[in-house]
């Protein structure tokens, strides 16, 4: 079986950090520090919630092939 668990791993580091981000531009819309069009930031704070999601949902497929590689 191929390891795809590293690249997994440093695919969801990076979408933390972009979610985070993401999420802080999003806290600072409406303030002087920020946007005064939050829509954009929470745009791109839902789209990289996708991303992280969809990454958690390949971890979670890629875990379920290693339990029944297992057990198998």
């Amino acid at each position: 079986m191929f390891d795809v668990a590293a690249p997994l791993m440093q695919a969801l580091s990076r979408a933390q950090t972009d979610l985070s981000g993401a999420a802080a531009q999003t806290a600072r819309a409406q303030t002087p520090f920020g946007s005064t069009r939050p829509d954009a930031a929470m745009a791109q704070t839902a789209q990289h919630a996708l991303f992280a999601q969809a990454l958690l949902g390949a971890v979670h497929a890629r875990l379920s092939e290693l339990k029944t590689a297992a057990h198998g």
